[in-house]
């Protein structure tokens, strides 16, 4: 069984979805970076994943159906209450939880990017809605809406992932030349490659190389590509 919640405020609102959909779609990109080479071509590095998409179909009942997982509303009560929390620009909570056959569980903040729908000729009201991960942190630097416990609990745990990351970084300098800033295990494949005219400089003859490309240099000289 599926549950599906939607709450603003810590809570302080909240929607139990009351019909569960047949089908939930969630996307989720990853994204990458690409640099060209003068001797093997694109080469593709793996970047971090993209925030995550959800959508789904459904209906808000008018009727009291057996199969309800709530019934504090009825029918279109249920999009207005979701487009009064857009018209506030608040971020939303979705919570879904699964048991028994289902796998899936979510937790994340999001904003409803669209939430389209009509009544049936039953008086039900027939829905689709698409939700989108949102940073918090950069929401709350460009909107007037005062932070709960939650949210400021998950700005601090996003700060201190990304203090981690950039004290996890070994180097973010770019190396333009064959000198001493070049790491010495590097040089040797860095030359060949200028040698064999495969790696030349532009403007002021910058190689502009990261650490990655670096890496990834090595370890294809190191495979014989370059030989």
């Amino acid at each position: 069984m599926v549950d599906i919640y939607l709450s603003v405020n810590n809570n302080e609102e909240m929607i139990h979805i009351p019909v569960t959909p047949p089908e939930i779609t969630v996307t989720s990109e990853q994204g990458t970076e690409t640099f060209e080479t003068a001797g093997y071509g694109i080469i593709r590095i793996i970047g971090s994943r993209n925030l995550r998409g959800i959508s789904w179909e459904s209906f808000f009942p008018v009727h009291d159906y057996p199969f309800l997982r709530d019934t504090s509303l009825k029918g279109q009560e249920y999009a207005d209450k979701i487009n009064s929390w857009r018209d506030r620009k608040l971020p939303v909570r979705l919570v879904i939880t699964s048991s028994g056959f289902a796998n899936l569980d979510i937790n994340m903040a999001c904003a409803v990017t669209q939430l389209n729908g009509a009544v049936g000729s039953n008086g039900d009201y027939n829905y689709t809605i698409q939700l989108d991960e949102v940073d918090l942190l950069n929401y709350t630097l460009n909107n007037e809406e005062e932070l709960t416990l939650a949210q400021f609990e998950e700005i601090i745990s996003r700060l201190d992932a990304l203090d981690e990351r950039l004290h996890s970084i070994e180097d973010t300098m770019i190396y333009n030349y064959m000198d001493s800033n070049m790491p010495e295990w590097a040089r040797e494949t860095i030359q060949k490659l200028m040698d064999k005219g495969y790696l030349t400089g532009v403007a002021d003859n910058e190689l502009g190389l990261t650490m990655d490309m670096l890496r990834i240099f090595v370890i294809m000289d190191k495979a014989g590509v370059f030989d």
